[in-house]
């Protein structure tokens, strides 16, 4: 249990439907580089697909646990992560990309007794609309960094990045007066930028440079962006992926859909001279991205704690050896 938080970031909101002008960069550099999130709106997910996605979330997710665990982690497609593998309130379904369609069919077939296309179709459409999303947002994330970075990097670097989707569902039986309890744990995200949905429950919070939780409310047709890891150690520290949890302050199911726009697992991440910039040292050592999986996969801080270490852990150059 943990006290409860009295604070609210403020977190620059970023229209997608607007050329990105000389205010809106400044606030985005500023973003990126203190919190490692910002709100975007006009991104163009509907409402109403938002609306559907939790509909058949709420289905998916009232099924028994047996059900479910048919394509659980000791199943051939490992598509659902049970209660009590990252925490005790959390359980999440995988889809992946590129063909969300597939992906999505393949869990559906084994998990509803009644086949409907109606679930894979909604997440192929999500999921294609995300990636759009992905890559003109990762385009102004870089733009962010400099002029010319963007024009320069975007294609060489980033053609090759690839999503997959988790639809998350949190719940909790009990929760003591005046205090909560923590759905998934302090953790950084392993890709190079995350899009959020999260339901009016809330329960998204930050933590500060200063070490502090700071609540990320939920706001009618925004989404959260968040950068990754990967960007941060190809960034040379320049954007920052903020270590974030998920809380449970109310005794009802909380639902989020998150997206992962990630590096190739053969992609050697290595922050280019021009962003690392002159008289700068380097503060990561070349890595390849799936070696970074496997350790996040493999270490464990505390019980529910697998996400609990970081890039900086993996790949960070020792201040000593500088």
């Amino acid at each position: 249990m943990m006290s409860d938080s009295k604070s609210h970031a403020e977190i620059p909101i970023l229209d997608m439907s607007k050329t990105l002008d000389s205010s809106s960069l400044s606030s985005l550099i500023k973003a990126s580089k203190v919190w490692g999130f910002f709100h975007i709106i006009n991104h163009g997910i509907s409402k109403e697909l938002c609306s559907q996605l939790h509909s058949i979330s709420k289905y998916l997710f009232s099924l028994p646990s047996e059900t479910k665990l048919r394509v659980g982690p000791f199943s051939s497609l490992k598509s659902y992560t049970p209660h009590f593998i990252a925490s005790p309130f959390f359980e999440s379904l995988r889809v992946n990309g590129p063909n969300f369609y597939v992906s999505a069919k393949s869990s559906s077939e084994i998990l509803f007794d009644k086949q409907d296309s109606k679930f894979s179709v909604i997440l192929q459409e999500y999921g294609n609309k995300m990636e759009e999303l992905s890559k003109k947002i990762l385009r102004l994330v870089l733009m962010s960094l400099g002029e010319g970075i963007e024009k320069k990097f975007y294609d060489s670097e980033f053609k090759n990045c690839h999503g997959y989707l988790r639809i998350n569902n949190y719940s909790c039986q009990e929760i003591m007066e005046n205090d909560k309890v923590e759905g998934l744990g302090m953790h950084t995200d392993m890709s190079c930028i995350t899009i959020l949905y999260q339901d009016e429950i809330g329960g998204l919070q930050v933590r500060s440079n200063e070490g502090k939780w700071i609540d990320i409310c939920p706001n009618e047709g925004t989404l959260v962006v968040n950068i990754g890891d990967m960007l941060q150690a190809w960034s040379n520290d320049k954007l920052r992926s903020s270590e974030h949890r998920v809380v449970l302050k109310h005794i009802v199911d909380r639902f989020s859909l998150a997206f992962f726009w990630c590096f190739e697992d053969e992609k050697v991440i290595l922050a280019p001279d021009e962003v690392v910039g002159d008289g700068n040292k380097r503060k990561y050592k070349p890595f390849v991205c799936l070696d970074y999986l496997k350790f996040r996969e493999n270490n464990e801080r505390g019980r529910f704690e697998k996400v609990g270490f970081t890039v900086k852990d993996f790949a960070g150059i020792n201040k000593a050896h500088l």
